[in-house]
């Protein structure tokens, strides 16, 4: 090799380690913001609609009940991971032009909504397409909820948007 060669390849290695990095910073900013764990649940869901909305060209709109306090981590982190999960669904499947995200106290119980104005889906045909992996996405979100003692409900219509519904009992940080 000659030398010009060789500075090439390592520029080459540099720039590829380099983009590496910046990805699994990013993966991993995504996978749990240091904002849930600083500033709560309705800071990590502005934060990551926002973000969403930048990159998919969205028109969202968030509303939250404002928390007396700081919800237990388990809660904020399910809530917060089945958000994000319903976000990344969107993103992948609705073909959506918006997006609402409400985080509502209704008795005693936490209800977080994500609605989309996307295409919808048939989820009888979901279900039935595990085997494919299809469905991992749903299943996933049932399983974050059911841990913690919540359910996950999904209205949806083929073309007439999605609703992701996960309610969660109140429970605070010690």
């Amino acid at each position: 090799m000659r030398g010009g060669d060789t500075e090439n390849l390592l520029e080459d290695c540099i720039e590829i380690a380099d983009y590496t990095l910046k990805q699994v910073r990013d993966m991993s900013l995504d996978l749990r913001p240091p904002l849930l764990d600083d500033l709560g649940l309705e800071a990590a869901l502005e934060w990551t609609l926002q973000r969403r909305e930048q990159a998919a060209g969205w028109q969202t709109a968030i509303a939250t009940d404002p928390l007396p306090r700081r919800l237990a981590p388990e809660i904020e982190t399910a809530c917060f991971r089945i958000a994000q999960e319903a976000l990344t669904n969107v993103t992948r499947h609705a073909q959506a032009k918006g997006v609402d995200v409400s985080l509502r106290i209704v008795g005693n119980e936490l209800v977080l909504a994500v609605r989309d104005d996307g295409r919808g889906f048939d989820p009888e045909a979901v279900r039935l397409r595990p085997a494919q992996r299809a469905s991992l996405g749903l299943v996933s979100m049932k399983e974050r909820a059911a841990l913690v003692g919540g359910r996950l409900e999904i209205s949806t219509s083929d073309g007439g948007g999605t609703e992701v519904r996960a309610t969660f009992p109140l429970r605070w940080r010690n």
